[in-house]
């Protein structure tokens, strides 16, 4: 009768061993972030193995390398920003200063207005016949109207003028930003 090999039998318990052996050197090995601490345990397991040795030399090399492009990336990005905030300020602060002007502008303007319309009331008042006052209401309309549009121009000009003048450092920054962009 024919029997079959003992090799096979006696390699499977072979590797049923290799795998419980193999077991618990998964469980024990855990992820330990890159630290001080983990440095020091790496130089020291690179004495006792000539690979890990120029792994962790290679690994300290191109951590070094990109520190210092990262700290490079972090500084300019920083830089940016605050340059960016500045600019900011610089607009809101021009903004704030010429919005203060225009409404001081309209202030002016209405009280003007105020004291011209007093004063062409009296007159209005002071008219004898009909004629007179209709032409006395028609010169204060045509006042009105002149003055009317002489403000409106005066405050579109200050208001065109503010925007431009406050919105410049915001566009000396994103020249800046692009220029930098396209290098």
């Amino acid at each position: 009768m024919a029997t079959k090999p003992s090799s096979k039998k006696t390699a499977k318990p072979a590797a049923k061993s290799a795998k419980a052996k193999a077991a618990p050197s998964k469980e024990a090995s855990k992820v330990i972030p890159f630290s001080p601490m983990s440095a020091d345990a790496l130089r020291a397991m690179s004495t006792s193995t000539p690979e890990l040795k120029t792994y962790y030399n290679a690994m300290e090399t191109t951590m070094s390398n990109y520190k210092d492009q990262y700290e490079k990336m972090a500084g300019e990005a920083s830089a940016a920003a605050r340059q960016g905030i500045e600019s900011y300020v610089r607009f809101g602060t021009s903004m704030m200063k010429g919005s203060e002007a225009i409404l001081k502008t309209c202030m002016e303007i209405a009280q003007d207005s105020a004291e011209r319309n007093s004063a062409a009331m009296k007159s209005l008042m002071a008219c004898r016949t009909l004629n007179e006052a209709a032409e006395a209401q028609n010169k204060m309309a045509q006042e009105n109207m002149d003055e009317a549009m002489s403000a409106v121009t005066k405050i579109s000009e200050m208001a065109i003028k503010v925007c431009t003048e406050a919105c410049e450092p915001l566009n000396e920054q994103m020249t800046k930003s692009m220029k930098k962009m396209s290098a």
